[in-house]
């Protein structure tokens, strides 16, 4: 069983949520795709080696010999810098889980989000990037965590099983 949480922390309830999908779709016959971080993790390490080698050549040339290097590299940095935040905005958005059905090759993409001073946990199911096939429901935080704080697993993989099963069916209509 997993350590309690404080049901009326809004930032407890949904991280222990969020940590819990990869599992809950593992038996869901899910793996987990870590495409968007490669991404976010490839931009990231690039803004450092053109900020490395700015400060290299900096150390190696002299401040006055660099300055077109400099200008170049100025230029990259903001550019990659650009691209991570739009990449972060509008790629990434809210997106928790992003994993492929094993058998099928199905993808489903999972963004969630909590509301404050409510017990209610937001998720938006999308599968296979097809706005068709959007499903945006509400699941109440109160039946999947008992009195103690303990999140019910076995609970909580039923109801996403449950959410999956009516989105294969609203995409078959």
């Amino acid at each position: 069983m997993s350590k309690p949480v404080n049901v009326y922390s809004a930032s407890e309830v949904s991280k222990t949520l969020d940590e819990a999908l990869p599992s809950i779709f593992e038996r869901l016959n899910y793996t987990e795709s870590f495409k968007l971080t490669d991404t976010k993790l490839y931009i990231g390490y690039s803004i450092v080696v053109v900020s490395a080698v700015s400060f290299l050549l900096d150390k190696q040339l002299g401040h006055r010999n660099v300055i077109p290097y400099q200008q170049g590299l100025v230029a990259a940095y903001i550019i990659l810098s650009s691209l991570f935040w739009y990449f972060k905005k509008y790629v990434e958005k809210s997106i928790t889980y992003v994993g492929n059905e094993k058998k099928t090759d199905d993808k489903i993409s999972i963004c969630t989000r909590y509301e404050e001073c409510e017990p209610k946990y937001f998720v938006t199911f999308v599968k296979n990037d097809e706005e068709s096939s959007k499903l945006e429901v509400v699941l109440e935080t109160t039946k999947v965590f008992n009195e103690a704080g303990y999140l019910q697993t076995d609970l909580l993989y039923n109801w996403f099983s449950e959410q999956l099963k009516i989105i294969s069916l609203k995409k078959k209509e």
